[in-house]
């Protein structure tokens, strides 16, 4: 079997693995967006790396667009196959394409006006509405833990993540020429005892295991500690009479971070009249598919939920609708949180909120999540003293501020811990999904602690090799009708035993009953061990 690494490849965007079926075409595990630098972006209009024509399936791990974000490009070049995800993430997938394919729609006629002055050619979009609603038709949802055939000889089962709503890691057993081959997809992992979500599941033994590295060289902040210097955070700009920027992502940062102000508020540990405010319509919408799912919460946030801790009982509370609305919170005189989209500050309405904040001293800006190389959030959590916002430079004179213990991925401890239950002779682990020197420093770190296990940190389209172990060959169509002919066989026997028994006038011997006895507990053990 052979697996070709086309994107998450030493970088944090782009997830895509093409993977060789045993009947001919390609399977993608994830089918993510590049996002960063513009270099790294130009990559997602390079459809033909990924043989929509010859695709028959697409799994997708979670919602989040660096891991399907492409689906939609995929299916304006003519894929129509399935799209396999679990039904919380095909609910956000139809939230989060759409509103992909405004901002792709509204960048590329933006681009071709400028284009148009310049005498140049017009910008084609990466994909349009229209792409984005079929690509919504083709989604199959497809519940947890439930083994199932995506193809002939590839069978595929959903493990929780606990990444975000729906996030699994996708566990593939492939029958090809007599060898059984597992591989496992971590996708992103979560964090142990974070808000909202339970743990992940450690999932069945695999062969090879594609795993995440987001965070190979680092240690988060103990969660406790993350939320006092938010607190800290909030109750300064307060008394400065400042903002709060968070730039957050749509789907589970900015849901945890609203049920945690929300909490802080109800205990009274924030200002009453501190107004808060969402303005992001993708997190609003985003945030009514977690709703409709509470049921997948962890125990704590369900009963927190159930006491009436919800974001949407802050009478402080305010969810913008429009771009008006949107606009008219630069007119809010005083102190005020405002957590905006996108999480790496690099389209949205944060970028507006910046422009207009980020040169006040007495502004704050909270970074909750992780910043690719390239984007606007990491050069200022670099220390950059000017960014450009709308090509135009605006100086940071604001305390920026990263607090890494609300991150959705787990850390290097929590990485080593996952993997540690699936260690066994022959293992093979390719370290995908994290900037290279964070997996580079993950790799060493994994042979100091496992010297048996093989570890790989593939480059960009390097194409992977498995032999698993060999299967049995199935038995001829003929011995099967024997074999279930002679157990119907043998049943009958035992049950015309057990009747002479009933019916005999004078029992068995106590020796005779020992040794009858002694056959049958042989012969159930011999049926439950096959």
């Amino acid at each position: 079997m052979k697996i070709k690494c086309l994107g998450a490849i030493r970088t944090v965007t782009g997830s895509a693995f093409q993977l060789e079926c045993p009947a001919g075409g390609y399977i993608l595990v994830d089918c993510g967006l590049f996002q960063g630098g513009r270099q790294t972006e130009l990559r997602n209009f390079n459809h033909a790396l990924y043989k929509p024509s010859e695709l028959k399936a697409i799994i997708v791990t979670h919602a989040h667009m660096d891991h399907s974000g492409l689906v939609p490009r995929l299916v304006k070049a003519g894929y129509r196959g399935p799209v396999y995800a679990t039904e919380p993430t095909t609910d956000l997938l139809k939230v989060l394409w759409l509103d992909a394919a405004h901002i792709q729609e509204h960048e590329a006629l933006w681009k071709t006006r400028k284009n148009s002055r310049q005498g140049e050619k017009r910008v084609e979009p990466l994909y349009n509405e229209t792409d984005a609603l079929l690509a919504g038709e083709l989604l199959k949802p497809w519940p947890l833990e439930r083994e199932m055939e995506v193809q002939p000889g590839v069978r595929l089962n959903f493990i929780p993540a606990g990444h975000i709503l729906g996030a699994v890691s996708a566990h593939l057993t492939v029958v090809e020429d007599g060898l059984k081959e597992r591989v496992l997809f971590s996708g992103d992992l979560g964090r142990s005892g974070q808000l909202l979500l339970p743990d992940p599941v450690i999932p069945p033994p695999a062969d090879l295991i594609f795993m995440e590295t987001t965070y190979g060289n680092r240690r988060h902040k103990d969660l406790a500690a993350s939320v006092a210097e938010l607190l800290a955070v909030v109750n300064q700009a307060y008394e400065e009479g400042g903002k709060v920027l968070i730039p957050a992502f749509a789907v589970e940062r900015t849901q945890e971070i609203l049920f945690l102000l929300s909490t802080l508020w109800h205990e009274g540990r924030i200002p009453r009249d501190m107004p808060i405010v969402l303005d992001s319509p993708l997190a609003t919408a985003a945030s009514e598919v977690y709703v409709k799912n509470v049921h997948l919460f962890d125990q704590e946030s369900r009963s927190l939920i159930k006491d009436g801790s919800s974001p949407l009982s802050m009478t402080s509370l305010e969810v913008t609708r429009s771009m008006e609305d949107s606009r008219r919170l630069n007119d809010i005189v005083g102190a005020a949180v405002i957590v905006a989209g996108s999480g790496m500050a690099n389209a949205g309405r944060i970028l507006h909120h910046l422009k207009h904040n980020l040169w006040r001293p007495n502004c704050h800006v909270v970074f909750v999540g992780f910043q690719a190389q390239g984007s606007t959030g990491r050069r200022l959590v670099d220390g950059a003293e000017t960014v450009k916002i709308f090509r135009e430079p605006v100086a940071v004179k604001a305390k920026i501020h990263t607090i890494g213990g609300f991150s959705g991925h787990a850390d290097q401890a929590e990485l080593v811990e996952w993997l540690r239950p699936q260690i066994h002779p022959g293992l093979k682990v390719v370290l995908v999904h994290g900037e290279e020197a964070g997996t580079l420093a993950f790799e060493r770190l994994l042979n100091e602690l496992f010297p048996e296990l093989e570890t790989v940190v593939p480059h960009w389209l390097e194409v992977l090799e498995l032999k698993g172990p060999r299967v049995a060959p199935e038995a001829p169509v003929e011995a099967k009708i024997a074999a279930i002919e002679w157990n119907l066989s043998f049943q009958s026997r035992l049950s015309r035993l057990a009747s002479l028994m009933a019916n005999r006038d004078k029992p068995l011997a106590p020796a005779e009953l020992a040794s009858l006895e002694n056959i049958l507990n042989q012969a159930e053990e011999m049926v439950v061990r096959h």
